[in-house]
């Protein structure tokens, strides 16, 4: 799922029957919408090979991409700051990361589950990058990163998830001049879908009053395409 485009937007799928019978009942079943199948046979396969008319890998089209307000952001993010190491907590299955990586960017992925770490360090190799990854408890206490008190970064960013009593431990991890990249869904995501949750929910402004003291870049909420309101934040520690 990772290295496929987002649901909303129309696939093809090419195989052997087998293939495309399997492909098209998983793809349905997560939203996908087929526009085109198209049964390749082996010589097909053989054909395109002999003529080089075959990319795989990653030489060929990339599929998947980065969070949009990240991508969008970037070039603020590295104008603003001089560093490149990047800390991305709860990083998932590490898309981010690994667009941060081919962007020359020093990532260290964080995250409580080692299949996602798993998945992101797969992202990372076929996309002819390297990333550090840690597993870490990020709610096992008030500041899980005690540890490892070296472990700052010029960059720290959350996509998509929320722990409040983790603020502070994130605070510590940027290095001055550094900066916090934050987006998550607000109040107000629970009339379209999940979380419903409230201690997964920003409330409009709590961002900028947690870091107060840092210099506000983005504060922004943004919509889904499902209507589900999301935080767009970014905000550089002073020196």
């Amino acid at each position: 799922m990772h290295e496929l485009p987002a649901n909303h937007r129309p696939v093809a799928i090419m195989g052997s029957e087998n293939q495309i019978n399997d492909a098209a009942k998983f793809l349905t079943s997560k939203g996908y919408q087929l526009i085109n199948q198209f049964e390749i046979s082996e010589e097909i396969w053989s054909s395109a090979i002999e003529f080089n008319l075959l990319e795989e890998g990653c030489h060929s089209t990339q599929l998947w991409q980065a969070n949009p307000l990240l991508i969008e952001a970037i070039d603020e993010i590295e104008k603003r700051i001089n560093g490149r190491e990047v800390l991305d907590l709860a990083c998932g299955a590490g898309r981010d990361s690994v667009y941060l990586a081919k962007r020359g960017w020093n990532v260290t992925a964080i995250d409580y589950k080692q299949d996602a770490l798993d998945r992101a360090l797969h992202l990372a190799d076929v996309n002819a990058v390297s990333i550090q990854t840690q597993r870490i408890d990020m709610e096992s206490d008030t500041n899980p990163f005690a540890d490892d008190i070296a472990l700052t970064a010029d960059l720290v960013m959350v996509m998509r998830y929320l722990h409040r009593p983790l603020f502070s431990a994130i605070d510590r991890l940027v290095k001055p001049g550094g900066a916090i990249f934050y987006s998550t869904f607000m109040v107000g995501s629970e009339q379209f879908g999940s979380p419903k949750n409230p201690a997964y929910l920003l409330k409009p402004g709590e961002l900028a009053e947690i870091f107060s003291h840092y210099n506000i870049l983005i504060d922004e909420q943004r919509k889904l395409a499902d209507h589900r309101p999301i935080a767009y934040f970014l905000a550089q520690k002073p020196l």
